[in-house]
């Protein structure tokens, strides 16, 4: 998805934690939001995406466990990971969740997979010290490298999606569940078979993966009510970055 006609030259909920960096000077951006504006210019100028991440192996990984975990999940669950949505009054801020549950009050939800056991442990250990809520997520925030990220990814697609709830859903295949993976791998379809070969050809030890009946469960879900307070500051943070923006002055490439 190298041109998403939405994505591209828009400020996006996975790279949003950038906007929320804080200047020396109160109300002013900090280094990393400046450089996204930036960024976000330079594809306006350009009329393409900057950076095509699609072989990254983590991310490979991550799309081909995503379906399974769908498959995992109750029926309550909805894949729309292709489903790119803008809000509906600042048409540069764009949002791809990974899915919706369709309880009482709609819940957005995104899914990571991690491919080192290390970053599984530290995203959901906060579940197994009997955390919940925003204690668990605020706990990942501070323990986890991409903690902040996470969050922010996941207040943006709320505010995208004008949901109360939101849902971090971690998982780590099971051993026992190698070999369905290596075979699903295989049987992506062949436009996509380089991008999977590492998955579908490596020894069990190369893959990460929990013993069966161990200390984690291969899903593990961290529910949580989005605050308000995050939502406006989030809101006003990417409103004032859209005043930044140039306008497009290349008509950009579509890709989806």
């Amino acid at each position: 998805m190298i041109n998403n006609k939405h994505r591209c030259g828009n400020f996006t909920s996975s790279e949003i934690v950038a906007l929320t960096s804080e200047g020396k000077e109160k109300g002013t951006f900090g280094k990393p939001a400046i450089t996204y504006i930036e960024e976000t210019n330079m594809e306006r100028r350009l009329g393409r995406s900057l950076t095509d991440e699609t072989n990254a192996k983590p991310l490979t990984w991550g799309k081909l466990n995503e379906g399974r975990v769908f498959d995992l999940l109750g029926l309550e669950y909805i894949l729309s990971s292709e489903e790119t949505k803008l809000h509906p009054e600042h048409s540069f801020w764009a949002g791809s969740k990974d899915g919706i549950k369709l309880d009482e009050c709609l819940t957005v939800i995104d899914i990571k997979c991690p491919i080192t056991l290390k970053s599984f442990c530290q995203l959901v250990q906060p579940l197994y010290d009997g955390l919940s809520g925003m204690d668990a997520m605020n706990k990942i925030r501070e323990s986890h490298k991409d903690g902040e990220k996470y969050y922010w990814q996941l207040v943006s697609n709320s505010i995208l999606d004008n949901t109360r709830y939101a849902e971090l859903i971690v998982y780590m295949p099971y051993e026992s569940e190698l070999p369905e993976i290596k075979m699903l791998a295989q049987d992506v379809k062949s436009d996509m078979l380089s991008k999977h070969y590492w998955i579908a050809m490596a020894n069990d030890g190369e893959l990460p993966f929990l013993k069966d009946g161990g200390y984690y469960k291969n899903i593990n879900i961290i529910r949580f009510e989005v605050p308000k307070e995050d939502k406006d500051f989030l809101t006003e943070k990417v409103s004032a970055a859209g005043r930044m923006l140039i306008e497009r002055l290349v008509e950009q490439e579509v890709t989806v």
